[in-house]
């Protein structure tokens, strides 16, 4: 770095007097996992870590989740700092001394790591309220793996008194090294929604398959015509991936199923994307079935929207990064993520922007993707996350008009 102002000299200060603390805080969060709206044990944790700070808290109804208020020194905006605080139902095979130990839950995604940055991020924030104008909403959300919890939280007023001007959060990746930070303007991550097709022939004896309609081998060429949508009926600069997860059908080897059930997830970065294959999902496996005398019903399940960045917090960001951690740290990111977040529902009410943490060392372990029950995160990562979160936050209330 050529230079450091004084705030971000502090803010480095400040986070490694408490990195011990928050990677202990990590440790613990990691060991603990609780599923989506099971955070019961983590919410307390978060307000027990946070009840010594001037931040003033609000639990929700489901008693998973929590937000966090802090006042600065004068007027201004009103900036949301979301971290999502759910684990997976994933076994973990990391062999760390700090493993789950909760059988068959792990924070496989990093949201242990997230909730960290996020105490870390107000830990720090509240020593320097008073260099710092309008307000941070520090946003502890549950549920994000059954994207189910930004949409709660939204529903209790979580944007809301005082009203959020904008939102950010941060999400690790492990294809970006530790003490690196990944920004992109645009889309960033994809839309999720899931299906279901069901192929209805007439069931009967597999001596005599001329005497009814089998829906087994319709299926399958309906799953070959909806493997060409995305290489076929879509501009080859549209990106998005249709997976088809389950197929169900059948109860003995000598008996012709009646009904056939596929079912899959569809991934896209722009919402008339969706509604195309949505669209030829349903024209593929009509038209598939009523050529050889069966019926289909196809039944699409919207999730989350895509998360697309605000180009000028993107352009703060990268400021920032560049002022606190050096241009070297500053990584953009050529291309989206079909993966999904729910973070996108607060996108619907406010500009936002996600940005990536890095977590990657030179070990094969912390190069798995997400989800994987063998990933390590590098915990270097979590004083980048705090550093970068809280010097944007002060730069953002201290600029934006």
């Amino acid at each position: 770095m050529e230079s450091i102002n004084p705030v971000v000299k502090k803010i480095h200060s400040l986070t490694q007097e408490i990195e011990e603390q928050i990677i202990s805080i990590r440790r613990h969060l990691h060991e603990n996992p609780e599923l989506s709206f099971q955070e019961k044990n983590t919410t307390e944790f978060i307000y027990n870590t946070l009840k010594d700070t001037s931040i003033q808290t609000q639990r929700f109804p489901s008693g998973t989740g929590l937000v966090g208020v802090l006042e600065g020194k004068g007027d201004g905006p009103t900036l949301g700092i979301r971290a999502d605080i759910d684990a997976l139902p994933i076994k973990e095979e990391t062999n760390l001394e700090f493993a789950s130990k909760n059988p068959g839950v792990m924070h496989a995604c990093g949201h242990d790591i997230h909730t960290s940055v996020l105490l870390g991020t107000a830990i720090v924030l509240d020593r320097l309220k008073d260099q710092i104008n309008g307000k941070i909403k520090f946003i502890f959300q549950p549920a994000e793996e059954t994207m189910q919890g930004a949409k709660y939280m939204i529903e209790e007023g979580v944007l809301t008194n005082p009203d959020v001007d904008n939102i950010v959060c941060l999400h690790t990746w492990p294809f970006t090294d530790a003490g690196k930070i990944g920004v992109r303007h645009g889309a960033i991550m994809a839309s999720t929604n899931r299906f279901e097709i069901t192929v209805s022939g007439t069931g009967g004896h597999s001596a005599h398959p001329h005497k009814s309609v089998d829906p087994i081998p319709i299926a399958a060429q309906i799953v070959t015509g909806l493997q060409q949508i995305v290489s076929r009926k879509l501009p080859p600069l549209d990106s998005a991936v249709i997976t088809i997860g389950q197929i169900h059908g059948g109860t003995a080897d000598n008996v012709i199923a009646k009904n056939v059930t596929i079912s899959g997830t569809v991934r896209t970065l722009k919402t008339e994307v969706n509604e195309k294959i949505k669209q030829s999902m349903e024209e593929i496996a009509g038209n598939i079935a009523k050529a050889y005398h069966a019926t289909t019903e196809v039944a699409y399940f919207p999730g989350s929207p895509p998360v697309i960045n605000n180009d000028a917090l993107v352009d703060l960001l990268q400021e920032t990064v560049i002022e606190s951690l050096g241009e070297e740290n500053l990584e953009y990111l050529p291309e989206p993520s079909l993966g999904g977040e729910d973070f996108s529902f607060y996108l619907q009410h406010v500009d936002g922007m996600l940005f990536r943490l890095g977590t990657r060392n030179d070990t094969e372990d912390s190069q798995r993707g997400l989800h994987n029950p063998g990933i390590i995160f590098d915990e270097k990562a979590i004083s980048t996350g705090i550093i970068t979160m809280s010097s944007f936050a002060v730069k953002y209330l201290n600029k934006k008009k």
